[in-house]
């Protein structure tokens, strides 16, 4: 039976830890804050005082910390998970980190015979804790399968993006998306209220009407044989309805970068298009 460890036990990290431990599996923990640690102690886990010291009893890691420099740290710094890791260990990093933190990590680590792949998380504490989270991962096949029994065991579906570094690429272009919409929703209703619309109504508005989201039915956007990612475009929306909504907003004072942003887009494709025509 494999020895679990985990790096990092965070808000994040310890809803993974919940997980195991409602499985009735025993893990060795640490963090760098003591409360935090402390936390992880009272859920069952067995505390440590470095990840080193996690790496030296475990052989599948889950490392849970948040930055770039936090992984390069808690990996490669002094008294890092590879100074303990044993030959044959698997090191899953969860983090919202650079494919090449992810990468330089996979080097190092392959230079004492431990193995690494991104296993990035799509889900926030309370999804994760009811057992709901998605694991966007990234790796060779054969590592991918090995660790997803142990990821199946705190989420409901593992996802092989593809290389080393995938995983990564994957969460960080879908909370592009996810953040995009925030911002771009937000000067959408910027507009309405220098019309007189309490953004409340243009909210309720618009998802009564919406159509549901792209995403739901990519295919009627976007090739799906793989040939080509330029989406096809419908006229009235990108060369006549954005620009109008933009001269709106210029025409009520409305400051509106990303929406002006868009419209040029827009206009750049429907060019393009028109041109390839």
């Amino acid at each position: 039976m494999a020895q679990l460890g985990m790096v990092g036990v965070g808000a994040m990290g310890s809803s993974l830890l919940g997980r195991l431990r409602l499985a009735g599996l025993d893990v060795t923990v640490y963090d760098c804050d003591g409360a935090a640690q402390e936390k992880a102690r009272s859920m069952g886990a067995q505390g440590v005082s470095s990840a080193a010291a996690v790496a030296e009893v475990s052989s599948i890691i889950d490392v849970v910390v948040r930055t770039n420099e936090e992984m390069l740290d808690c990996m490669l710094g002094e008294k890092g998970l590879l100074t303990g890791a044993k030959g044959g260990t698997l090191v899953l990093l969860h983090s919202t980190i650079l494919p090449k933190t992810t990468k330089r990590v996979a080097e190092a680590a392959r230079e004492k015979g431990v193995d690494v792949i991104d296993a990035c998380m799509v889900g926030v504490p309370r999804v994760v804790q009811k057992g709901e989270v998605n694991f966007l991962v990234g790796g060779p096949a054969e590592l991918v399968e090995r660790a997803r029994p142990h990821l199946l065991t705190m989420g409901k579906a593992v996802i092989h993006m593809g290389p080393l570094g995938a995983g990564n690429a994957a969460k960080l272009i879908k909370n592009l998306v996810t953040g995009s919409e925030t911002l771009i929703l937000h000067e959408a209703i910027k507009i309405g209220e220098a019309c007189g619309i309490k953004y409340c109504d243009a909210l309720a508005m618009m998802k009564r009407v919406y159509s549901d989201s792209l995403i739901t039915h990519w295919e009627e956007r976007f090739d799906p044989s793989g040939a080509d990612s330029t989406p096809k475009v419908g006229f009235n929306l990108y060369d006549k309805d954005m620009p109008l909504a933009a001269q709106l907003g210029r025409e009520t004072g409305v400051e509106i970068p990303i929406t002006e942003q868009l419209v040029a887009a827009g206009l750049r494709l429907m060019k393009t298009k028109s041109t390839a025509s």
